[in-house]
């Protein structure tokens, strides 16, 4: 496995080891090799190989430990398979130098000439759903999101008017549409706050926006990723306005009982009726936060909490992804 981080305490990719744990108990050996290693507990069958980047080690040496490490994995360890996790230039690198097949992992619609050239490299892509892969091919294969539901309890919305987001303060992202839907509801809702969970370029001009708007902004910066169950449970409905692939935020608010409001094309092929806007819509998503705020949120959550079960959680998805490792290797599962 081919990874940029093995961190459980990462904002972004905290995840990473609760799924190399649930890899690892369906395979005999899993050889991890990341960017950056922060020593964790991954089980007794897991080997993890670090390029340096948390001893500064520079480019050349982490090409060359990069190198030796698919080397040791499936020329003197006999891997079988190799899985590079959202990282198109680690297919690039690993493809041509191994002889075992590369099975790719990636959920973001943007489209680049690298990532076009890793999936004629990959023997299989996975992803979460056909919306969130932006190039057409018969070698992709949609298997859900992965979450890990043990992380994200079930409990009832706090009954406040919270509305919390998460994610990088970027374009993509568009956090101005949920500080624009709150200024619209606040006549109805004064109480009403959003909780941004994040940082980035647009910080300082979503921070004049909120103050333009007179809403009451709580930017909580980074947050990692063992702190983000609590901003689920501090909130009473969850809003995206981001118009990248279905956000594992979303999934991840939903396994915790909340309500979500959003534009996202593959949430809205499963999300309730009502709880859908045009993508960029202030107005659109007022109306689906007040649909939540004036509705029964506990319900609304508990449907939110099963749709994800079914379709996305993690137990279920590393069962589809050890099929797609075996279709990509040749190999009965």
């Amino acid at each position: 496995m081919l990874t940029q981080v093995v961190d459980p305490e990462a904002d972004v990719l905290g995840f990473v080891p609760g799924w190399i744990r649930a890899l690892a108990r369906r395979v005999e050996r899993l050889y991890v090799l990341a960017g950056r290693v922060v020593p964790c507990d991954l089980g007794p069958n897991v080997e993890v190989m670090s390029l340096g980047k948390e001893e500064g080690k520079g480019r050349l040496t982490r090409l060359a430990r990069f190198f030796l490490g698919i080397k040791n994995a499936v020329s003197r360890r006999g891997a079988d398979v190799i899985f590079a996790h959202m990282n198109p230039e680690y297919v690039i690198a690993a493809a041509p130098v191994s002889r075992a097949p590369v099975v790719l992992w990636y959920t973001h619609t943007a489209v680049t000439k690298k990532l076009k050239l890793a999936v004629r490299l990959s023997r299989l892509v996975a992803t979460a759903t056909a919306e969130s892969f932006g190039v057409k091919s018969a070698r992709v294969r949609p298997i859900g999101h992965g979450i890990d539901l043990s992380q994200f309890a079930v409990t009832d919305p706090p009954g406040g008017f919270n509305v919390l987001s998460v994610g990088r303060l970027d374009a993509i992202k568009n956090m101005e549409c949920v500080i624009e839907a709150a200024a619209l509801l606040r006549s109805r809702y004064p109480e009403i706050r959003v909780t941004l969970a994040g940082d980035g370029p647009r910080r300082g001009k979503l921070e004049e926006l909120a103050s333009e708007r007179a809403v009451r902004v709580d930017f909580r910066g980074k947050v990692p990723y063992p702190g983000i169950p609590a901003l689920y449970r501090e909130c009473d409905a969850f809003a995206s306005a981001s118009r990248s692939a279905l956000d594992k935020a979303i999934l991840e608010a939903m396994a915790s009982g909340r309500p979500v409001v959003s534009c996202n094309r593959a949430y809205a092929g499963f999300a309730p009726a009502g709880l859908t806007f045009p993508d960029g819509d202030a107005a659109g998503m007022a109306g689906a936060l007040e649909r939540v705020l004036g509705g029964d949120r506990a319900e609304l959550g508990r449907n939110a909490r099963m749709r994800v079960e079914k379709e996305h959680g993690l137990e279920a998805m590393m069962d589809r992804l050890v099929g797609v490792l075996a279709e990509a290797s040749g190999r009965e599962r």
